[in-house]
This record gives C-alpha cells, structure tokens and sequence, in this order.
C-alpha cells in the first residue's frame, strides 16, 4: 500500500520506507494554503496515483478529499502513523528529496513559515470588513471634529452676531452664513441659499438690523471663514463616507445592513471586530456590544444588567417604550446573530429575517403595551447575612445599632484584649 504524504514543501508518494515520487510546491505558502482550502489541482499526482490502481493512504484530511473528488480510492492514515510523520519531519523532507540534510530541511521550514505568516497578514489586510470598519470610525471622528469647530465658529462669530446663535440649531446653515462675512452684507438671499425658508429668512434680517453684537476686524473674519469652510469640507466627506459605508455594507453583509441598518451594522461590525467574529457571537453578547463598562458594573455590583449597547441607537429600539427596548433589542440581536452567519459564508440576502423580525416586535407592542408595576425592592444576599450576622437592620462593621449586635461585639473586644493585650495605636 501506498503513501501519500502531504509537506509544507510539496506532497510525497511513498513505498513502505521509500520515496517513489515527490511533487515540489513552486510556491510552498501558496499552494499550501490552496490545498488546505481545497482549491488546488493535482493533475500530475492524480495522473501518477491513477496508474498506481491501488488504494493509497493519506495524512491530511483536505487532501483526502481532494482525491475522491478525483475518484481516486484512499484512506486517512490512524493518529499514530500522522504522529510519527509529524515527529520526524525534517527526515520526511530529506527522503522526499525536498532537502540536501535536515540543516537544509529546517532552514526552509523556516522560510516556509515566514512566507506564510506574510502572506496570512497580507489576507487580513485585505478583508473587505475591516475597510468597512475604519470607515466607520473615521465617519465617527469626522462627526467629533464637526462639532468642536461648530462651538469654536458659534462662540467667535457670536461675539459679532449673537443672535444668530439661538435662531439657527444647524451647523451647516451656521456656517453658510458666516462664509457670506459681516453681518451688514448679509442678504435675504444669504438665508434662503443656506437653506432656510422665506418667513424664517425675513425674521434673521430684522434681528440682523436690530443686532448688539460688536465689530469684528478682516483678519479675525478671515479666520472664522476659514474655520466655517472646513466645517463644509467635512460635511462633504461625512456624506460621501455614509454613500461608501452603505454601498459596501450590502455588498459584504447584506444581511446585517437590512436588519440593523448600514450605520449602526458597521458600528456594531466595528466592536466586534470583524464580520467573522460577530458571526461567533452568541446573540445576548451582540444585545450589549457597546455597554461592557455598564455590564461589568452590573456584574460586580448586583445592579440590573444593561438592556442595549449599540442597538439603542437601531430606530425599532429607540422609538419602542422604555419597557419594550430590552425585549426588541433582543429580538433584533437574535435576527441580527443569525444574519452574520449567513453573511460569513456568502449565501446572499434572506429577507424571511426582516419580516420574522418585524412579525416579533409586533407581537411584543401587543402584549407589553402597558407599563408594568416595578417590583418591591430586595435585599442583596450578602446585606441580609450582613445583618444576621451583627444582629439586625441598622448595624453596621462594628456593631451597634437598634439591633443589638453592639453588645455582642463589644464582648469579643474585650476578651480579646484580655488575651492578647491592648491594641497599641
């Protein structure tokens, strides 16, 4: 019976103890990693084991498979044959004319490895998710920059116009108006190009006319203006950052970007750290994904545990009643659980999940519609041992109180000191 050996540097047919045909890897990392994912050809080792017309044993399982989608007849080796392949590799190597001396084996094993350690970083670097991943946070920051320049431009163009702050809530609107300068070449026009409405545009030129706010000088409008144009800049870039973000989020996870939405999918694809890892979780894990300070809190502490992490910012758990969150947000992590996995392994769009989903909260506006009554407040186990211990409600570490527990632990002070001494301080 026959052999066939499988290496990191190429495959061996093997006679009892003789190597009666090797087949070199070109590129070992490569066709390696192709075997071992069962995407390589094995023409010439197909053409040679054909001829053999006998049974072959083999000592890995994707190459076992390989062979009978070639219809070639074969078996895996018994665990002690692998080990002891496993234990005298570097003589394997030098047997299989894959290596002079087991100097030469070992030196390229060792090649071997940082080629496919190399190749093993360039894969991940290329994962379409973790792209997804660092738009999101850069869209993130992008929001955080916006709204600090915002404060700095409304707290230094209000010192020339300060009504304009109290009128105007958005930070685009605010800044098109300070791209147009003082506040006496501002027109009515200026308002309605920013995007306000006629009425609301005629109110901002009468309180324009009756403002108190002081002069500003060219150079300070100068930088102000400059400020506003970059607050506009990023308003660009946070725009085409939404298109990018949804566009590859159907692509790569069409199922989680229907279920939870673009945005907060890819934030939720962010904490967990990649599309593969959120597939892993279990669904009370993906609930508070984002709430892992509150949930450890509550673990230390004995205190009600969060509801929602991430998935209060989905509209389903955010427009629901403070008493239905928990249980929709459990719902939709569920949905959302299952979608990741379809989605790791490419099998498309399922819409039975959204309408499976929707059908749930549903049930759960009906049957919780009315708030429930809160429970009585309970004691925590160790504050009732607590008091049992030192003898009633008010006591505390060193006894006394209204329970009586003073008196016991003044006693066991005293013979203690009567046995040991006074404590000396």
């Amino acid at each position: 019976m026959h052999s066939v050996i499988l290496t990191e540097l190429g495959i061996a047919v093997f006679d009892d103890n003789k190597c009666v045909k090797s087949f070199p890897f070109s590129n070992p990392a490569t066709q390696y990693v192709e075997l071992k994912k069962e995407q390589s050809s094995l023409n010439e080792l197909e053409h040679f084991l054909a001829n053999l017309g006998s049974i072959v044993v083999v000592n890995d399982s994707s190459l076992l498979k390989l062979l009978r989608k070639k219809s070639i007849e074969s078996d895996l080796m018994d665990e002690k044959k692998i080990e002891t392949i496993q234990s005298s590799k570097l003589r394997v190597l030098v047997d299989s004319g894959f290596a002079t001396n087991e100097g030469d084996a070992r030196g390229k094993l060792r090649d071997f490895a940082l080629s496919l350690s190399s190749s093993r970083v360039t894969e991940i670097s290329e994962s379409p998710d973790l792209h997804i991943i660092q738009a999101i946070n850069t869209l993130d920051e992008t929001d955080k920059m916006i709204n600090l320049l915002s404060s700095r431009v409304r707290e230094w163009y209000g010192l020339h116009f300060p009504e304009l702050d109290n009128m105007i809530d958005t930070i685009s609107g605010y800044s098109k108006i300070v791209m147009a300068g003082k506040r006496e070449n501002i027109t009515q026009n200026t308002y309605l190009d920013a995007g306000f409405p006629e009425e609301k545009a005629e109110m901002l030129s009468l309180l324009q006319k009756k403002s108190r706010g002081g002069q500003i000088s060219d150079e300070n409008l100068a930088i102000v203006q400059n400020i506003a144009k970059q607050i506009l800049d990023l308003f660009d870039l946070r725009q085409s950052l939404e298109k990018h973000i949804e566009s590859q989020m159907q692509l790569i996870a069409p199922n989680i970007s229907v279920i939870l939405g673009s945005a907060v999918g890819a934030r939720v694809l962010a904490k967990a750290g990649s599309l593969k890892r959120l597939a892993s979780m279990p669904a009370s894990t993906i609930q508070v994904l984002g709430a892992e300070k509150a949930l450890f809190r509550a673990l230390k502490t004995g205190a009600q545990p969060p509801k929602h992490g991430l998935l209060f910012q989905h509209q389903l758990v955010h427009a629901a009643p403070r008493w239905q969150r928990g249980k929709i947000a459990r719902a939709i992590a569920a949905k959302a659980a299952i979608g990741a996995r379809v989605d790791v392994f490419g099998a498309g769009r399922n819409d039975t999940l959204l309408e499976k989903l929707n059908i749930r909260v549903t049930e759960i506006g009906e049957k919780y519609k009315d708030q429930p009554e809160r429970p009585a407040f309970q004691p925590r186990r160790n504050e009732e041992q607590r008091d049992r211990r030192f003898g009633g409600g008010d006591s505390r570490r060193y006894g006394g109180g209204r329970g009586g527990g003073g008196e016991k632990r003044n006693d066991w002070q005293k013979s203690k000191r009567k046995k040991f001494g006074k404590r000396r301080r």
